[in-house]
């Protein structure tokens, strides 16, 4: 678990790929004293990390096939507080 802002930077450094599949399985990274105390987030937060970063928020399937661009998407408050 790299936290949202080593993430972030990655991106920064040629890195295309941040896995959006976080599950209960990384409490255990919590209790290993991670970086993120709270390390899930939703479609909305991740795209907004992305284009924070001032790169292209793209899904994509196992064969890299794009599935939605997130570009322009305007996520609501909601969206983004995870609500």
């Amino acid at each position: 678990m790299l936290g949202r802002n080593t993430a972030q930077l990655t991106l920064s450094f040629g890195v295309n790929d941040l896995d959006g599949t976080i599950d209960d399985t990384t409490k255990i990274y919590s209790m290993a004293g991670s970086e993120e105390q709270t390390p899930a987030m939703n479609t909305a937060q991740l795209a907004m990390l992305i284009k924070q970063a001032g790169r292209r928020p793209i899904e994509r399937d196992t064969l890299y096939n794009e599935i939605m661009d997130y570009t322009d998407v305007a996520f609501t408050e909601a969206e983004l507080a995870g609500k």
